[in-house]
Order: C-alpha cells, then structure tokens, then sequence
C-alpha cells in the first residue's frame, strides 16, 4: 500500500460515507456470531464478500469490479483506506488483525485470510469474553479450538480437495501464488503448531501427522483427497498419505515439488541461531516480495537476543514483519523450525504402495547447495516406492513464485487429473 492518500481518493474518501462501509457498524457482534457458525471455507468467502463491498464503496467501483485474487494496489487501494478498512473489521470482529498491511501486493481474498486467522488466534483464549456493544453486557465463550486448515485460494471446483503441506518452519506463505492458479479444486492448507502464543509444536512425527489426519478428518466429508507439499513439506505429505490410507480415505494423488529426503538435516546444528535466522531471511525474500540483507557472518558475532533484535529492526523496516512484531515471535519461529528439523532427523521414510508424484525444477542446484551435496534425479524417493518425475522451470524457490507459478498449477493440475 503506497504511504500517502492521493489526491483523487483524499476527495472520495471524504466524501464517501465510512460508515456505509459496514451494515453492522454499530454492533458488530451479529456478524461475528455469524462467522463464528461458518466452516473455515465459509467464514473466508463472507469475510472476501464484506472486504469487496466496502472496498468498492470506499474507491468508488462496483463490487464486479473487484476480483478476490486480483491486485488492489491497481485499484487504488492506499495506506488510508486500507488502515479505515483495517479498522472497521477490527470493531466488527472484536480483534486487533494481526500481519495486516505486510503483504507488498494485497487482495481481497489475502485481507480476508489475515482476518480469518487473527479472529481464530483471538478465540483461543481461555474464557474470551465478547462485549456486545449495544447492550454493554460480556458474551463469555468458551475456548474454541483454532481450525489447523486454513483456505488458501483457488476456485473451488469439484474435484476432490487439495491439502498442502507446510515445509519446515511452519509457513504457508510458499503457496499462495500456486494456490492462486489452481482452479479445479478446493485449495487447503493445514496450520503447524508451535507459532502462536497458545500453542507447542509438534514433539514427533507421529504426533503431527496424527493431528493433521484428524484435522483432515474435520474439514471433508470426500471419500478421496489429494496431499501435496513443497520442499521438506512433501515428506509430511507422503508420511501424512500413508496415514489416511491407513485410515481408509482415498488418497488419490500425491504431490512432493522438489522435496529431499530428510537425511539433508543430518548435519544441521540445532543450536545455531544465525543460519536459521538467515535461512529465515532467505524464504521471507522470496515469497513476501522483498529483498532483505543479513549477514550471517554479522549475526554469527552478536548474542543471542541482539541477533533477534537485529532481525526483528530489519523485518519491520522492510516490511517483512509487522511493526507490532517481536523478538518473541521471532523465537517462536526459530523453535518450530528446530523442533521440525529434530522431528526430521529423527524420522526415516517408510515403504509404500502409494505412487509418488516428484516434480523438480530444471535448475537444481539451489537444493544441492543446500544439501552440500550433489542429488540424484528422483531425489533418492524411488527407493521407497514407485514415483513419477515431472520437471517445471526454475529452482528450489523461484519455481513456487510469481514468474514460474502459473506454469507449476498447471503441471499439478496436469499430474493430479
């Protein structure tokens, strides 16, 4: 969002009614009551619906104007809508939005995503109270469990769901730009534990695959799903394939994008603070759009917390993190990916009957760097099974952003037909 209202929508601004932005201005609990009954799904496509409308009030268009995955920037969206915008939903909600305004190129369907996430961060306290403005009185809830699927985009045809993975770490933000392409079926993400405040993360591999199997279990009612998982994602992918099957579900198809198997982690130093910090600098770079510079070498020589405190001032004024961010957050990012990485050393893949669809990028030695080695073709998967190799353009990272995404959603959608 650029910093400053223009002139043009200085004068739309002020003379479009704020207050028309929102049916519910005035009492915003009938619409977070309503929320609150939706399925994760439906909770992102009211809340895309309530975005566009007032975003089409706001910069004077009509809503058809507006597509959910199309760039708001264009439109005219700027810092002083978007923070009216940003402040009505949090008045309607009950919640402070958190990570709002981070994304470089926003969306209806992002906005809604934030929104959805930091609603659920919300609830998971104990005994929230929900003050119902008209009436003054507290609403006591009960703690509601946080979804661990969340709805990442794409049209949602009807071809059997779609469930990815997140790679080490936790982040989800490597599929938004795939999901975005993929148009024949419902797209889901599935939430690691460990990076909100109310949460641990996972200890072993069977405790994170049994939850993300009942999760699975919540969200769909289809006989048949598919899994895919970029990266080290792929790998919780196969192990969570295996376990469906155990479970009786179809799994019909099951995607691992330019995944290693996890003896790459054999090496790794857990108690080396600065290269994960680094490599988290690295994964921000490419799938927030930013071109943040650390210095490993520089991390290497402060302590500790100053390490943090120095990637924290970066990420901020970068727009990286969000100005509310802390070295906390930081921490906690740092612990999940460790406790994944440990999680992976200690895990060996299994044989299995389920056919593996491998699909590497043409460049290949991002991840052989990464590795210290150099890697066979397949990755070394068809040890553990039959797999399919398919190739796409780009590497490790660029193959899952902007310039190489369309091109991978229609290879995934190639394989998974």
């Amino acid at each position: 969002m650029t910093d400053s209202l223009s002139p043009k929508n200085q004068v739309e601004y002020q003379s479009s009614g704020a207050s028309s932005w929102f049916p519910e201005d005035g009492d915003g609990v009938g619409l977070l009551d309503r929320l609150l009954t939706k399925s994760p799904t439906q909770r992102i496509g009211e809340l895309e619906k309530l975005i566009a409308n007032a975003l089409a009030s706001a910069l004077r268009l009509d809503v058809t104007e507006i597509r959910n995955d199309q760039s708001l920037v264009g439109l005219g969206l700027d810092s002083l809508i978007g923070m009216n915008l940003k402040d009505k939903l949090e008045r309607a909600l009950q919640t402070e939005l958190h990570s709002w305004g981070v994304e470089v190129d926003p969306t209806v369907r992002g906005l809604a995503r934030v929104a959805s996430d930091s609603l659920d961060l919300h609830l998971d306290r104990q005994n929230q109270g929900l003050v119902n403005r008209s009436t003054g009185t507290r609403q006591i809830r009960r703690r509601r469990q946080r979804s661990g699927v969340v709805a990442l985009g794409g049209a949602h045809g009807p071809n059997s769901p779609l469930f990815c993975l997140h790679p080490v770490g936790g982040d989800l933000r490597c599929y938004d730009k795939l999901a975005r392409h993929l148009v024949s079926r419902p797209i889901y993400g599935i939430r690691s534990r460990g990076l909100d405040p109310y949460s641990e993360p996972h200890q072993s591999m069977e405790q994170m695959i049994g939850d993300y199997a009942l999760e699975i279990q919540k969200t769909t009612r289809e006989e048949s799903i598919c899994l895919l998982g970029w990266s080290t994602g792929g790998i919780f992918a196969r192990e969570l394939a295996i376990r469906m099957t155990e479970l009786g579900k179809r799994v019909e198809s099951l995607v691992m994008i330019d995944t290693p198997l996890p003896t790459v982690f054999d090496e790794v130093d857990l108690s080396d603070n600065a290269k994960f910090l680094s490599d988290l600098v690295t994964f921000t770079n490419y799938f927030a759009g930013n071109a943040m510079q650390i210095d490993t070498a520089v991390l290497e020589g402060l302590t500790e917390d100053r390490s943090l405190k120095r990637v924290l001032e970066l990420g901020i004024r970068n727009g990286v993190l969000p100005s509310h961010a802390t070295t906390h957050f930081l921490d906690r990012l740092i612990a999940v990916c460790k406790q994944h990485v440990k999680i992976l050393q200690n895990y060996s893949p299994v044989d299995s009957s389920i056919q593996s669809i491998l699909i590497r990028p043409d460049d290949s030695t991002v991840l052989c760097q990464a590795a210290g080695r150099q890697l066979p073709s397949d990755l070394g998967w068809n040890y553990f099974g039959a797999t399919s190799l398919h190739h796409v353009a780009g590497h490790h990272f660029t193959m899952m952003t902007a310039e190489h995404a369309k091109a991978l959603a229609e290879k995934v959608e190639h394989v998974l037909t």
